[in-house]
Parts: C-alpha cells; structure tokens; sequence
C-alpha cells in the first residue's frame, strides 16, 4: 500500500491542472516543483529585480565573447585579473556567480 505519491514537476501550468486530474486517482498526491527550476526561476526573480545589473552583465558579455582581440587586449593591460566568467541565461545561476 503506497502512503503518499509525489509529483515532480517545473510548475508549468498545464502539468499543474494535469496534476490536479491525477490527483483523484492518487488522492495522497504531493505536489512538488523540481529543485533546478525552483533555482532557475529564483535567478530571473534576482534579474528582474537588479535591472541595472543585469545590463552591466549582458554588456561586459558582449565584450569579450566574441572578440579574441578584446580578450588578449586585456590581459596584456591587467595579466592579474582574470577575465570575467561568461554568464549563460539557459544555465540556471550563472548570472549570480
């Protein structure tokens, strides 16, 4: 006999109303949002909410992704500094490191 059943999903709302179907059939059903979209949806609440920040990020990217030229350039003016990490909007906390 199975005492509770979970249901792991990324909170998208028509898997919400599907859960919500399948709840008569598994009344014990507990609803549970998958840990890395929980984290994902946090890092674009934190996005939203640094505006400025944000823009500072997506400009520096701009930068130095696709230009050797800029990279090298840099690290002959500052050979101590390391280059900043290239944030992936896809990855999930990127943009927060």
């Amino acid at each position: 006999m199975v005492t509770s059943c979970f249901f792991v999903i990324d909170a998208a709302p028509y898997i919400v109303k599907a859960g919500k179907s399948i709840q008569a059939f598994y009344p014990k059903m507990v609803h549970i949002t998958c840990l890395a979209h929980a984290m994902h949806r946090m890092a674009e609440e934190v996005r939203a909410n640094f505006s400025q920040v944000d823009s500072l990020v997506s400009k520096t990217k701009k930068i130095f992704v696709k230009a050797p030229s800029r990279k090298l350039l840099f690290k002959s003016m500052a050979p101590r500094v390391p280059l900043p990490p290239e944030p992936a909007i896809i990855r999930w906390g990127t943009w927060i490191d």
